[in-house]
């Protein structure tokens, strides 16, 4: 970690749990950073003693936390990067035509839309537009008007050059497209929102009323988190600031008057994050990462793959608003 960067991490704030504000919170476990892993475990995850919500705290500010984000370096901006390493293909190739094929048509399935009607599909965080690409093209017979917000201006210029996406720059709560929507998704970006419960407001307010809300984000009651301890790659501290499990991320929404309707894993991010997490726990330790580290991922991801969902490596929640 650079100085700069090192000063930067010290400007933080620290918070109370965003679902039981009043509750007490007891240290969980300290981690560090997959990027700055010479810095040791520098961060702190905490747990509310009545929700069971495990976050970081203290934290990042607004005004640092960008610092900790390389676009070439973080998976969703790979379209972006002008050479790939061996591991970036195989990620490229997996998400293309297994994973982002999986999550458009399991997306479709859900929100049950209607062959000849038209819809409005939101993606935030949608990086440079591969899911509402792949939603697109898996949408028989259904006319989508796809939307996108996303921080990276890098990326938000190749998804409107190159896909031709109607895609603005920045966050839910600074974002605006005057319209409400019949889907809404949020793939791995929730954990990352600093303002919460604002943002799970205006994600209410914007949703149609027979809308259908998908986020999708690690599991920290997983039997890879719990079998990597802090090497997890799910605990992304300090870029990941809440870690949901099914009960709490339900208890979450329940503050906002939405509801789970449907769940189920992601079964290729068993694979993926026992990878990452094999990588993190060796340069940790100084060693390298060699064809050792593959075949425990295949071993662990598979074992982390054949949980059920309360324990899957990552949940997708489909979400509606409660009835009044």
């Amino acid at each position: 970690m650079s100085e700069p960067l090192i000063q930067e991490a010290a400007r933080t704030e620290t918070i109370v749990s965003p679902i039981d504000p009043s509750e007490r919170l007891a240290p969980f476990l300290r981690v560090p950073d997959r990027f700055n892993l010479s810095q040791g475990d520098a961060w702190q995850l905490v747990k509310g003693e009545r929700s069971g919500l495990v976050f970081l705290n203290p934290r990042p500010t607004a005004e640092t936390i960008g610092k900790f984000y390389e676009p070439t370096d973080y998976d969703p901006f790979l379209s972006l990067k002008p050479t790939r390493s061996f591991q970036d293909r195989i990620y490229a190739f997996l998400r293309r035509f297994v994973t982002l094929r999986h999550k458009a048509d399991a997306t479709l399935k859900r929100a049950k839309f209607q062959a000849g009607e038209r819809y409005r599909a939101l993606d935030v965080g949608c990086a440079t537009g591969d899911f509402s690409v792949e939603l697109q093209r898996r949408a028989k017979g259904v006319k989508l008007d796809l939307y996108g917000i996303e921080m990276s201006e890098k990326a938000v210029r190749f998804a409107i050059e190159e896909r031709e996406l109607c895609v603005k720059q920045g966050e839910t709560l600074t974002v605006d497209f005057d319209v409400e929507f019949d889907l809404i998704t949020m793939w791995h970006v929730l954990e990352h929102v600093l303002l919460l419960n604002e943002t799970l407001e205006k994600l209410r307010r914007i949703l149609k009323p027979n809308g259908l809300l998908v986020v999708a984000m690690p599991n920290p009651d997983s039997w890879d988190a719990r079998h990597y301890g802090k090497h997890w790659n799910g605990y992304d501290a300090p870029r990941h600031l809440y870690h949901f499990s099914p009960k709490t991320f339900a208890r979450l929404l329940a503050k906002h008057r939405f509801r789970i309707e449907d769940m189920h894993s992601l079964p290729l991010d068993s694979y993926y994050n026992a990878l990452l997490s094999e990588k993190i726990r060796a340069e940790a330790e100084g060693r390298k990462v060699g064809l050792g580290a593959w075949l425990n991922a295949i071993w662990k991801g598979s074992i982390a793959a054949s949980a059920d969902v309360e324990r899957a490596s990552s949940v997708v929640y489909y979400v509606r608003k409660a009835r009044e």
